[in-house]
């Protein structure tokens, strides 16, 4: 796609020149390009965890976080992706992401969301823990 040949030249352009009175400037551009292409992979996981597909919706989510772990919206990325590990029955992998979005983030929509789900999160493994 265009945003990929993008994002290709904008590294093309780091690369060769890292001095550049112009990399600054390219920066701000190469973000918005990585995020829009971020931005469409998340929205399809985003869909197939709406249609209750959690694999399919955990592959995209976890594609966002390795091809661009500086994504803008990365918030919700942590939050959906580890609704979609609880939904699978991988409580254990879906904390950490809880609590990476409560520390990397001080303001976000999710923030609240994630911060009642991981405490509903640690209960219930304790009470799984405790001997019956």
């Amino acid at each position: 796609t265009e945003t990929r040949l993008a994002i290709q030249q904008f590294e093309t352009l780091f690369k060769r020149w890292p001095n550049s009175k112009i990399t600054a400037a390219a920066q701000e551009e190469y973000r918005e390009a990585r995020d829009r292409l971020s931005e469409s992979i998340y929205r399809v996981g985003l869909f197939y965890f709406r249609q209750q597909w959690y694999p399919g919706a955990i592959t995209r989510f976890r594609e966002v976080l390795d091809d661009d772990p500086r994504y803008t919206y990365r918030d919700a990325v942590y939050y959906y992706l580890a609704r979609a590990l609880i939904r699978v029955k991988q409580q254990a992998e879906a904390l950490p992401l809880l609590d990476r979005l409560q520390k990397e983030f001080e303001t976000s929509e999710y923030l609240g969301r994630a911060k009642e789900l991981a405490a509903q999160l640690k209960s219930s493994m304790e009470a799984n823990l405790k001997p019956s």
